[in-house]
């Protein structure tokens, strides 16, 4: 079976010539990596995300008040850090960047995730909607008290000592910790759920064109992210059809920066504000994510587990829903990745349109023995799953959307899936 997908590779080469590549993956030997980010240390009796094949410690969030001397309004009148980005003092902003970072990730080999979650105002403009209007309305104020003559067009030009701000704290978190993926949250934004649009049929899911033009116009934070992290509130999928093109889109508005500006890795964020119990939910969004070729997924939540009860919740969910569903999307991704890619870059959908997920078949079963034919590495997979031996049996019996394979030591996906390799 190598042999003759090892030939299909030689006549795809023929043809269209060689496979796009990919960077190597964060943590070897994972093409699509999962990573907990909810706080919930304070549980008792958590569930264990590393049992689940997760990882809960190579992420690090940080907010408009947890690095630096981020300026933003609580309210119309209550300004934190003077409010407005032109009040920013770089020097000081940068020195208390610099002593937040070392706190919170003392290690500067720290390996992982580095996402900057400042969205209380947004560097363009017009996208300054709602609450965030309030940000346009000082900036105004601002400077007709110094340039009273100008027009509206030039007050709106001073609004880019907002990208000097967010270029500059990028820069130096990238020079203090080199080896983590950094990145800005929620970008690339789509705008793609507004409810009177999600509720109709003819809808599609796709990033309105205004919305993709404003994303070109970022170019400058494409070139330096090395991470790409949307946003996606699990809240907010109201019906499953819509759930499904929201993700979609936005999984495909990522991808088409990181393939336009050569980004190393693509990350989606999943913001569990609450936690849906139904499978459905996580196939639209990690599954999704997952067959559109992203490198993972992070879980996260601003927001800890504060009542018994709470924490009850979470590890119940963690247990019954997104653990079992975790184990078989990664273990699925593995495997095509070993079986297509030779293990040398990761699965991504022919048809982005397709119904088509890395999803192991419906009561199918995988030995250790399989995996570590499959993979290669047996010594890494009985970490990863954290199994008494590598003769156990996993078995996998949810009821998902899933393409025709046939479960062996080769995944046959040629029909359905496509390698990124990395070089």
């Amino acid at each position: 079976c190598r042999f003759v997908i090892i030939v299909k590779w030689s006549l795809w080469n023929h043809f269209v010539g060689p496979p796009p590549l990919a960077q190597p993956p964060l943590l070897s030997g994972q093409p699509f990596i999962i990573f907990w980010g909810i706080r919930d240390s304070s549980c008792f009796d958590r569930a264990d995300a590393r049992s689940f094949g997760m990882e809960p410690e190579r992420i690090a969030v940080f907010y408009e008040d947890t690095l630096g001397n981020y300026p933003y309004f609580i309210d119309k009148s209550t300004p934190v850090n003077k409010g407005l980005p032109q009040h920013t003092r770089l020097n000081s902003h940068i020195q208390k960047l610099q002593q937040d970072l070392d706190a919170a990730l003392p290690s500067p080999r720290y390996l992982g995730l580095g996402v900057l979650r400042w969205a209380e105002w947004l560097p363009q403009w017009s996208r300054n909607r709602e609450k965030q209007a309030m940000y346009q309305e000082a900036s105004r104020k601002l400077m007709k008290t110094f340039f009273p003559k100008w027009t509206p067009e030039e007050v709106e030009k001073w609004s880019k000592v907002r990208r000097f701000v967010m270029m500059e704290s990028l820069r130096e978190v990238k020079r203090l910790r080199p080896k983590a993926l950094w990145g800005f949250s929620p970008y690339p934004s789509c705008n793609n759920n507004d409810p009177t649009q999600t509720a109709l049929s003819n809808y599609t899911g796709r990033c309105p064109p205004a919305e993709a033009a404003l994303n070109d116009e970022l170019l400058w934070l494409w070139k330096r992210c090395s991470a790409l992290y949307p946003l996606l509130t699990l809240d907010k999928l109201q019906v499953e059809a819509s759930s499904h093109s929201i993700s979609k889109n936005r999984s495909n508005e990522k991808l088409t920066k990181q393939e336009e500006n050569s980004l190393k890795h693509s990350y989606l964020v999943v913001f569990l504000l609450h936690f849906s119990p139904l499978k459905t939910d996580l196939v639209n969004t990690i599954g999704e994510s997952a067959a559109m070729g992203t490198a993972g997924i992070v879980i996260w939540d601003k927001s800890e587990p504060k009542t018994e009860r709470e924490c009850q919740d979470l590890a119940e969910f963690v247990q019954k829903v997104l653990g079992p569903y975790i184990m078989n999307i990664t273990t699925a991704t593995q495997l095509c990745s070993a079986s297509l890619c030779q293990g040398r870059g990761r699965c991504v959908r022919l048809d982005p349109d397709s119904s088509a997920y890395l999803h192991l078949p419906p009561s199918s079963t995988v030995t250790g023995k399989d995996l570590c034919l499959i993979t290669y590495n047996c010594k890494y997979k009985q970490k990863k799953l954290h199994t008494s031996a590598m003769t156990d049996t996993f078995h996998y019996e949810m009821p998902l959307l899933q393409i025709s394979t046939t479960m062996n030591t080769e995944l046959k996906m040629t029909s359905y899936f496509n390698c990124v390799f990395k070089p």
